[in-house]
């Protein structure tokens, strides 16, 4: 799915845009960007992606699934136990074209306490009440919006819709659900992602569905450790 990685690389890079607002004091907001920055010091333990790409009417599909062998600087390190359909003979298979790690930083730019957000309270969402937070961002031809909703009194996240619009360059959502934890309020359980390049004579489509289990905590330091053993079943 070679054809389609550059274009997620610009999406990615296009996503991190500085956040703009005016200092924000709603107490539950705060909460809420306090957990973002806590789910940051988990990650997942099995990662499946199921990757689909469309261009010119060619479509490639590619099932990936990963486990966390280790760390190397803080930074987790992951096998690839199985990858449909099979890397061609003699080859191996690399670091995942379509790693979310760019669009996860972009969003995470407007999960700032200084954001101008707008509050919705008693919003339902599968069967229960939420706090629907909203935060819209432009910047030339880029126009982000994030609908992130959060348990009322602890501000723990349930789900989170990114979009972004460019103008002559692409059409991206971002569906990420999160799964109660213990020690972490919560943490992401899926992603589903959506491109549609809008470049010119460009006919092209990304989707990408990845599920995420088995969190474990990181390092303690940065520096702990290269790649170690995975963590334990």
């Amino acid at each position: 799915m070679k054809p389609y990685a550059a274009a997620f690389a610009v999406v990615c890079l296009s996503l991190v845009l500085p956040a703009q607002g005016q200092a924000q004091t709603d107490p539950l907001w705060e909460k809420a960007v306090a957990h973002a920055a806590q789910m940051k010091k988990w990650a997942p333990g099995e990662v499946q992606l199921l990757a689909e790409g469309r261009a010119d009417g060619k479509i490639d599909r590619t099932r990936v699934r990963q486990r966390l062998t280790g760390w190397d600087k803080g930074n987790p390190v992951y096998e690839t136990t199985q990858i449909e359909p099979p890397p061609e003979a003699g080859k191996k298979p690399g670091k995942s074209e379509f790693d979310m790690k760019g669009i996860g930083e972009a969003t995470e730019s407007l999960l700032r306490t200084d954001a101008r957000v707008r509050r919705r309270d008693n919003q339902p969402l599968h069967g229960k009440s939420w706090t629907l937070f909203e935060v819209a961002q432009s910047k030339g031809p880029m126009d982000v919006n994030v609908r992130l909703w959060v348990d009322p009194a602890t501000g723990v996240a349930h789900q989170m819709e990114s979009t972004m619009h460019g103008t002559m360059m692409m059409d991206m959502s971002l569906l990420t659900a999160y799964r109660p934890h213990p020690q972490a309020g919560s943490l992401p359980s899926r992603f589903d992602f959506r491109m549609k390049v809008l470049v010119p004579f460009v006919d092209a489509t990304v989707k990408i569905a990845s599920d995420m289990e088995r969190w474990v905590p990181r390092p303690a330091e940065a520096g702990q450790g290269a790649a170690g053993a995975a963590p334990a079943r």
